[in-house]
């Protein structure tokens, strides 16, 4: 059975007692998202608050930093939790990288593949290891200013790392602990296209299925007006769905056309809401979120869960409310929790 894990967020005068509950919840793992706060600091936060679980960033933006930066923190926050931190890496999209970042974007597979050998020479120096790595665009050919560390015994970082096409999916298999599956997917597109698509890739690599995380989010609202949750549900799938990129997720169950539709919406409208939700048919509710009362989910899930190692369990953002926001992650809480 895959374990458990939630994201937390929020402001950080609450945000250690959010990982609290996870951890006396029973759930595996907490998991922090970079968006509105950066990811470090949260996962910082929260190594601190909690003793049992693992503490991972889904995702920490890679591009606008430098690989070696990137590996101090992460090998700080290992030592801060007690081995217990994942770094889950993302490329995000061209247009935030350069528009946002001020950071280049070209040869992202290429880019995040040099970017995790970089880091693990950064720690194999860490180790006291004799190591250097000068790729195309990312070069690690000194060690700190005190040399070769002398950590010999202690435990690298896992680095997982988001993908969605073939060639990230590559880079994950090849340099990676394990991969981070976008929460817009369906059962269908899990084992039609991602899972195959991960074991060819660590095939080429000569690397094991079982030294090797498969960590899958998923679209999850809970409530007990099920028309609530249902509408939070189609919200998300209709902001994912604008975005030709995921169109495989749809064309999963035949719903291809779904993508022009929703784009078509989002453009004609202005982003209308209520547009959005009403282009949004409830069969797409089935096939790629997991929403209803606490009684429905608990079954649905499992249609995603028993097809991966690790279940990362988030709610709908697109258009929510703080106050519903915070009574999803409650919802999870209470419904996936082990008592």
């Amino acid at each position: 059975m895959a374990t458990r894990g939630v994201v937390v967020g929020g402001p950080y005068a609450f945000l250690g007692a959010l990982a609290q509950q996870v951890e006396a919840k029973g759930f595996d793992a907490a998991w922090v998202a970079e968006t509105s706060h950066e990811s470090i600091v949260q996962a910082s936060v929260i190594a601190q608050a909690t003793e049992r679980i693992d503490v991972g960033t889904n995702i920490t933006l890679a591009f606008p930093r430098s690989p070696t930066v990137t590996a101090m923190q992460a090998w700080d926050l290992n030592e801060l939790s007690g081995d217990r931190f994942v770094l889950g890496l993302g490329s995000q999209v061209k247009r935030i990288i350069e528009e946002r970042f001020s950071s280049e974007f070209d040869r992202p597979a290429k880019r995040m593949a040099e970017y995790v050998q970089a880091m693990q020479t950064v720690w194999r120096m860490e180790r006291g290891e004799d190591v250097t790595f000068d790729g195309e665009i990312y070069r690690v050919l000194r060690p700190g200013l005190t040399g070769r560390g002398k950590a010999h015994d202690r435990m690298l970082p896992r680095v997982q790392v988001a993908a969605v096409g073939p060639l990230m999916t590559q880079a994950a298999a090849t340099h990676a602990d394990g991969i981070l599956g976008h929460p817009f997917t369906s059962d269908r597109y899990l084992t039609g296209s991602v899972l195959p698509g991960i074991e060819q890739a660590l095939a080429k690599a000569g690397r094991d299925r079982g030294d090797f995380t498969v960590s899958q989010g998923v679209i999850l609202c809970v409530a007990d007006d099920r028309e609530l949750a249902i509408r939070e549900a189609k919200q998300q799938i209709a902001f994912y769905g604008t975005t030709p990129n995921y169109q495989p997720v749809f064309d999963s169950y035949g719903d291809g056309e779904l993508t022009a539709t929703l784009r078509d919406v989002f453009k004609r409208t202005d982003r209308d809401l209520d547009a959005m939700v009403d282009a949004v048919p409830d069969e797409a509710v089935e096939r790629y979120a997991v929403a209803g009362t606490p009684d429905e989910v608990v079954d649905k899930l499992e249609r995603i869960e028993q097809h991966v190692d690790h279940v990362i369990l988030g709610g709908a953002w697109y258009g929510v409310g703080q106050q519903r926001l915070a009574e999803n992650l409650w919802a999870i809480l209470e419904t996936f929790g082990r008592r």
